[in-house]
């Protein structure tokens, strides 16, 4: 039970680390977002379109990527004790009448919230489409093939692409990558041509884009995001330009008036405002009354040119969104949190360079400092909290030092840990009772920062009674 614990514990803090870090940059985005889309709302869909999914994309660029190319240079003198690794951990035996208590952390609790939250929405998303699926098990085709090959030809879309009617089916919608079958309302056997000429087109437009993709790829992070509501925000303004673009492209694929194409909008209106159960992976008109009112209105307020590419300003715009993306990727951690370096160092057991207080300088040193009496010295010093004990909490926490002239510990933070305040504390109070030996440069004591790892680790081999 305690290994389950202690597992937990720094899944949990990893888990909450990333997230918040992910959180905070995709809310920088989302407002730079937001404030362009805002004064460019009258733009093309297909540049709003592109706004929002950047946003989007942002969830898979997590922090924590590190490219050379934007790291700080380094200035401060480093060295890691870790020939004697294991010399400095301290064991503490698990009492058999302790009656273990566990304490369980903010970072745990969000993350077995965040964990239910995940889990019932993939069960949900799996038995939503399982009894969509089998909903359309009865669906007839319509013979339709003329003006289907027709529209397509003039799309040019050389795609096997079939129609179905079901009376379970609330409003049209596409299915399917490979082999994409348009799904339409019972009652769409008794429309016009001009409407059936609306609606495939419309559709195909969404199989010619191939939208299923990005429509999958929107229903993973909804669900991985699910407690974001910016995510919900960016989805639904996603889906809404992508209708409009589709639209687009059925106006200029059948070149008549949007208005006319309008009028099929609001003539199925009431078939659109569904209440039924939906398909979670589909292109369709699910969407609320007031999202195909904005739709109705931008038909009949869009120009009579729509243009379908990326202007060259709006490229530099989407490129430099881009590029914001990956720099805050790239960069979650300050300048002054050495953390990747200690652990490189402790990996390579060799002195190393980091970046430090801007008012600490270069020291060199030709000896490195010691602890007086060993890490035997340390390990005397270090007090595993019995809190932390009973709880079953482990891990390793890597102090950064700063040892003087005389070996003494002036300054003490710590880099890395389990996310434990006992720990910490326990870590840095132990490096602070320590003496060392001073560093030495041409025969004469320096300072120096060093950085320590202190585990803490419990013998559970070892009962007491």
């Amino acid at each position: 039970m305690i290994n389950v614990i202690s597992g937990l514990n720094h899944l949990a803090q990893g888990w909450f680390d990333l997230f918040v870090a992910n959180t905070i940059q995709m809310t920088i985005i989302f407002l730079l977002v937001f404030m362009i889309s805002s004064i460019s709302k009258k733009k093309s869909a297909v540049f709003l379109y592109s706004l929002w999914s950047l946003f989007l994309l942002k969830a898979l660029f997590v922090p924590g990527l590190q490219i050379s190319f934007f790291k700080t240079p380094n200035m401060m003198n480093y060295y890691a004790f870790n020939e004697q690794l294991s010399a400095i951990t301290y064991t503490s035996p698990i009492t058999s009448n302790s009656g273990l208590f566990f304490q369980f952390s903010l970072p745990q609790i969000l993350f077995i919230i965040w964990l239910i939250g995940f889990i019932t929405l993939v069960f949900l998303f799996i038995r939503n489409e399982r009894l969509f699926n089998s909903s359309l098990s009865q669906a007839m085709p319509m013979q339709i093939d003329d003006l289907l090959e027709k529209l397509q030809c003039k799309m040019e879309l050389n795609r096997s692409v079939r129609v179905f009617t079901s009376p379970n089916v609330p409003a049209p919608f596409t299915r399917g990558l490979r082999k994409p079958v348009i799904y339409l309302p019972e009652r769409s056997r008794e429309w016009s041509s001009h409407q059936l000429n609306h609606i495939l087109s419309h559709e195909l437009a969404h199989i010619k884009r191939k939208d299923i993709l990005f429509i999958s790829f929107q229903n993973i992070i909804n669900i991985i995001y699910f407690f974001n509501p910016l995510v919900w925000i960016a989805n639904h303004q996603i889906n809404f330009q992508r209708e409009k673009i589709c639209d687009d492209i059925a106006v200029s694929l059948l070149d008549e008036n949007p208005s006319n194409y309008g009028r099929t909008l609001m003539d199925n209106l009431e078939s659109f405002l569904v209440n039924k159960r939906i398909p979670l992976i589909a292109n369709g008109f699910f969407f609320s009354k007031k999202t195909i009112i904005k739709r109705f209105e931008y038909l009949f307020t869009r120009g009579k040119e729509i243009k379908m590419k990326l202007s060259t300003l709006q490229k530099g715009l989407i490129a430099g969104l881009v590029l914001i993306v990956v720099i805050l990727s790239c960069n979650n951690q300050s300048n002054d949190s050495p953390i990747t370096s200690v652990d490189k160092s402790i990996s390579e057991k060799a002195p190393v360079e980091i970046t430090a207080d801007e008012k600490a300088k270069f020291i060199p040193y030709d000896t490195p400092p010691e602890p007086i009496g060993g890490f035997a010295a340390i390990q005397k010093n270090v007090i595993y909290p019995e809190a932390d004990q009973e709880a079953g909490h482990e891990g390793t926490v890597i102090v950064q030092a700063f040892l003087d002239e005389n070996g003494d510990v002036t300054e003490a933070v710590v880099l890395k840990s389990p996310g434990l305040e006992g720990l910490n504390n326990a870590a840095i109070d132990a490096i602070k009772k320590t003496k060392f030996k001073p560093a030495m440069q041409k025969e004469k004591p320096v300072g120096v920062y060093i950085s320590v790892p202190v585990v803490f680790k419990l013998d559970k081999n070892n009962d007491i009674k």
